[in-house]
């Protein structure tokens, strides 16, 4: 079961029923699967192997939704949860779970959608690359805001579960999060929304905060007064809201994608991969499916900050990266710049908007690195384009699975899918996709 499910032909039971169920695996979702008199119930909080006493909670058309009661048998792939939340907060519901069977579960996940939904038979997935960190990975950390306190929501609710610590992020995030609540909460700028960003290789962190209404005077003396602390943590806060957005310190962030490549230097606010060690992995993936050998001509759609507009670059004659994020696309052309890549060329543009022009010069390479919502209608557009390679970088089985048929269908062979693990202890999971004209 996918967050993305629907609920309009559920309904729950108006007396709590329980079954003792035998837990056959992990779904791509936050719950395992079980299976009872032929219906498939996906249950929260099991692990593959399990023996559980589960409380349905919804009944739908095709399946049951249940949360474990009790487990009555530990199965091997069970394991002690690091996080004592994780049973409230919503973020991370794969912890009582083995990693190595996270993984295969992965993997499996991605082999299952690209089957079904790709209608691709025996689809070429490779085991995932682990994570070299399985907690204190994250350099980002997104949370709510609502009476005074930090968190997040509990799964599937909008109800806020306070938080002093995180376990998923890196240690400066997790030792400044007090701090950073004490200055939200004495706010008189109605905050919802705070996300505190690791600077990478520049010292300490970005405190970005989302508002509901107007900026308050009195907030900005506040936020000075913050950041003139002796040793403060925070170098730079980023507030915003609707019409409206203001800055104070440095708010830059600034990160190396290949440990002997150029660096990135981009707003904190900018979209980054949150996981720094396993990000080295998958533009190493990006550039082995790429292929070593000289390009005329690259084109990168998604380009974001140059994450791996910048590692491509010495590949190619020429290479244009397109990306609809102004400051993003900004950050890129700056970055290029300093690297001394004069054949790099940055363009602010949907992708869609970029391919509908026209593209003057057929590419050797296409690479996508597509939001969640995936390619779309572009998939028709870039195969037109009849680049020799395509190399789809994708964190949604779902849609890649989908783009994937479109892809194949306009003729092109998918060679190899590579998923690499950015979000331990999540159903996440990111994959580097080579495909070739035939």
């Amino acid at each position: 079961m996918d967050d993305s499910t629907t609920v309009e032909d559920s309904a729950t039971p108006e007396t709590p029923v329980e079954l003792e169920l035998d837990i056959e695996s992990l779904s791509f979702g936050r719950a395992a699967i079980a299976r009872h008199e032929g219906r498939v119930v996906f249950v929260e909080g099991a692990a593959p192997g399990d023996r559980v006493r589960a409380t349905i909670t919804a009944t739908h058309s095709g399946y049951d939704e249940a949360v474990v009661a009790e487990v009555l048998t530990a199965g091997e792939a069970r394991v002690e949860p690091p996080c004592p939340l994780v049973k409230e907060c919503g973020g991370c519901p794969w912890q009582h779970v083995d990693y190595q069977v996270q993984l295969e579960a992965k993997r499996d996940a991605l082999v299952d959608c690209i089957t079904r939904i790709g209608r691709i038979d025996n689809p070429p997935v490779a085991a995932p690359d682990p994570s070299p960190l399985n907690l204190g990975y994250r350099n980002r950390l997104k949370l709510r805001f609502a009476g005074h306190r930090m968190g997040f929501y509990r799964a599937s609710t909008h109800r806020l579960v306070p938080v002093d610590d995180c376990m998923l992020a890196e240690p400066y995030i997790r030792d400044a999060m007090p701090l950073v609540e004490e200055l939200v909460a004495g706010m008189s700028t109605q905050a919802t929304r705070v996300e505190i960003v690791s600077r990478g290789r520049m010292a300490g962190l970005v405190v970005a905060i989302n508002s509901r209404g107007r900026l308050r005077r009195s907030d900005t003396a506040r936020v000075r007064e913050f950041l003139d602390q002796p040793g403060c943590p925070v170098k730079g806060v980023v507030a915003w809201g609707k019409g409206w957005k203001r800055e104070w310190g440095d708010t830059r962030r600034r990160w190396r994608p290949v440990a002997d490549g150029p660096t990135i230097e981009a707003p904190g606010t900018t979209f980054g991969q949150v996981n720094t060690l396993a990000n080295e992995l998958l533009v190493q993936r990006v550039l082995e499916a790429a292929g070593s050998e000289r390009k005329r001509f690259i084109l990168e759609l998604y380009a974001g900050a140059g994450n791996l507009t910048l590692p491509l670059a010495p590949l190619a004659d020429q290479l244009v990266a397109v990306e609809s994020d102004a400051a993003a696309a900004h950050a890129l052309e700056r970055s290029a710049h300093r690297a001394s890549f004069r054949h790099v060329s940055a363009v602010t543009a949907r992708a869609e908007e970029y391919l509908a022009a026209g593209v003057r010069q057929r590419p050797d390479l296409v690479v996508v690195d597509p939001t969640r919502s995936g390619l779309g209608s572009a998939a028709h557009d870039i195969a037109r384009l009849e680049a020799e390679k395509i190399v789809y970088v994708s964190c949604n089985p779902s849609t890649l699975a989908r783009d994937l048929r479109v892809l194949v269908d306009e003729g092109y062979r998918l060679e190899k899918v590579q998923p690499v693990d950015l979000f331990p202890h999540t159903f996440h999971v990111e994959s580097v996709c080579t495909l070739r004209l035939t």
